[in-house]
C-alpha cells in the first residue's frame, strides 16, 4: 500500500512514493545494501541530546512494503561502516562503535542463512565513513577517517582467497563520507569532507587499469554526508548539507557519455544528511538520515503509475464472517469512489472452475451460501491490470 504520492518531474517521469518506516529507531549513519530482491539497513546511531549506537539489522519486501529484523550485525555495536555486494553476499565493516573506536573488521552476511561470518581485516588505518564498492567479483574500500585523519588509500577485497591488497590512492584531498557509485565496471567516486569544507569533486576509477581520471565536478553547491546511485545508464548524487548549517534534497545527474550534471529535481521527503540508498529492480529506495532530528522513513523512486493504479495500490479486501455457515460479507476499502475503476468479484473453487462473477460497484458485497455452496474457495478481485488481491474463503 502506497501511504503518500509526491510528484517529481524528471526525464525519466519518475516519481517519490513514500514507504513504510524502516524497522527499529530513527537514526542515521546506517549502512545499506540491497541482495536480490530484498534491500538492507543496519547500525547507525543518534547523538542529539543522547547518544545510541546500533547493531540491528533489517530487511525490506518491496513485495509486501514490510521490514522483517534478521540478525544482528556480528562486529558489534556500530555506525557509518561501508558496504559492497559480491556474488549474493553482504560485506561490511569498518565503522565507529559505542566507545568511539574506528575499526577494520570486515563481516560477510549471507541471507540464504541469515548469518554473518568473519572475513579478513581491511589493512589500513582503521576508519569510518569510507567509500566502498564492487566490480569484476571483487571488493573495495578506501579513503575515510581515523583518529590519524583523513584518507586517501583504496584496498582490494578478493573473497575467493579472502585478502586485501593496497592499490591505487584516490586522487582527490583526503575525506570522509563521499559518495561512490559503479557503471560498466568503473567506480565513480565524489563530493565528501575534508578538515573544516565540504567538497564537489567527482572522480573516476577503471579497476582493469587501477587508474583514476577527474570528472566535471558535482552540480550544485559542495557537498558531504550525499547519497548517490546508479539507474538508466545515469548516475545521481543529492542530499547532504554544505558542512556550515544547510541541508539539501536537490538531486543532480551525471551524464556518463557527456560528463555532465543536470538538476532533476528534488526529493520528495524531508531535507537531510546521511541517507542511505539501495536499489532493487532498477527503482531507487531512500530512508533514514538526520536534519537535527533522526528519521526513519522509507521512500522509492520510480515510474509514474496512472491514477487507476495508484488507487489499486490502496485497496484492501476484508471478507467476514470466514469460514461461514451462512452468508459472507466482502468489504472494500481503499477507494472513495468505486466508479473511477473497473473491478470485477470472481470467486473459484478449488479445481479453478468460476462459480460467482460480479462487477463491483460498491464497498460491500453479501455471499449467500445459497448461492455458492459448502465447500474452500479463492476470492478474486481484478481489474484490467489483472489480479489486485486475493483470498481464500469457506463456506461450512
Amino acid at each position: 500500500m502506497l501511504c503518500g504520492l509526491f510528484i517529481l518531474t524528471t526525464s525519466f517521469t519518475r516519481t517519490w512514493y513514500q514507504k513504510a518506516n524502516h524497522g527499529g529507531d530513527a537514526r542515521h549513519r546506517v549502512v545499506g545494501f540491497a541482495i536480490g530482491n530484498k534491500g538492507y539497513i543496519g547500525g547507525g546511531h543518534v547523538n542529539s541530546g543522547i547518544e545510541i549506537t546500533y547493531r540491528d539489522f533489517w530487511e525490506y519486501d518491496p513485495a509486501t512494503n514490510s521490514w522483517t529484523q534478521i540478525a544482528d550485525f556480528a562486529g558489534g555495536l556500530r555506525y557509518h561502516s561501508s558496504a559492497f555486494v559480491i556474488d549474493g553476499a553482504a560485506y561490511v565493516g569498518c565503522g565507529e562503535n559505542s566507545t568511539n573506536e574506528y575499526t577494520n573488521d570486515f563481516w560477510k552476511y549471507v541471507p540464504e542463512v541469515n548469518s554473518w561470518f568473519a572475513v579478513a581485516d581491511m589493512p589500513g588505518t582503521p576508519r569510518r565513513g569510507g567509500i566502498a564498492f564492487s566490480v569484476y567479483g571483487l571488493g573495495y574500500y578506501g579513503t575515510g577517517q581515523s583518529e590519524e585523519g583523513y584518507h586517501t588509500d583504496l584496498f582490494e577485497y578478493d573473497p575467493a582467497s579472502d585478502t586485501w591488497t593496497s592499490i591505487a590512492d584516490f586522487p582527490g584531498e583526503a575525506r570522509n563520507a563521499s559518495v561512490s557509485f559503479v557503471y560498466e565496471s568503473k567506480a565513480y567516486v565524489g563530493t565528501g569532507h575534508k578538515v573544516g569544507e565540504a567538497l564537489n569533486d567527482f572522480y573516476v576509477y577503471d579497476p582493469a587499469t587501477d587508474s583514476w581520471d577527474t570528472l566535471a565536478s558535482v552540480g550544485g553547491s559542495i557537498r558531504q554526508d550525499a547519497m548517490g546511485f546508479c539507474i538508466d545508464g545515469k548516475g545521481y548524487i543529492g542530499l547532504g548539507n554544505d558542512n556550515i548549517d544547510t541541508d539539501f534534497r536537490d538531486i543532480w545527474e551525471y551524464d556518463f557519455d557527456l560528463d555532465t550534471w543536470t538538476k532533476v529535481g528534488d526529493f520528495a521527503g524531508q531535507k537531510r544528511r546521511y541517507a542511505v540508498t539501495f536499489v532493487i529492480e532498477n527503482n531507487v529506495y531512500l530512508c533514514s538520515g538526520t536534519d537535527g532530528t533522526n528519521m526513519k522513513d522509507l521512500w522509492v523512486w520510480a515510474p509514474n503509475v496512472s491514477i487507476e493504479e495508484e488507487q489499486l495500490h490502496q485497496l484492501s479486501i476484508n471478507a467476514y464472517p470466514n469460514p461461514s455457515n451462512d452468508w459472507m460479507r466482502i468489504n472494500l476499502d481503499g477507494i472513495d469512489d468505486l466508479s473511477t475503476v473497473d473491478l470485477v468479484l470472481s470467486i473459484s473453487n478449488i479445481n479453478g472452475q468460476t462459480v460467482y462473477k460480479k462487477p463491483i460497484d460498491q464497498s460491500q458485497i453479501i455471499l449467500n451460501k445459497n448461492e455458492i455452496g459448502s465447500g474452500i474457495y479463492f476470492a478474486q478481485i481484478t481489474s484490467s491490470k489483472g489480479i489486485v488481491h486475493q483470498t481464500k474463503i469457506a463456506f461450512k
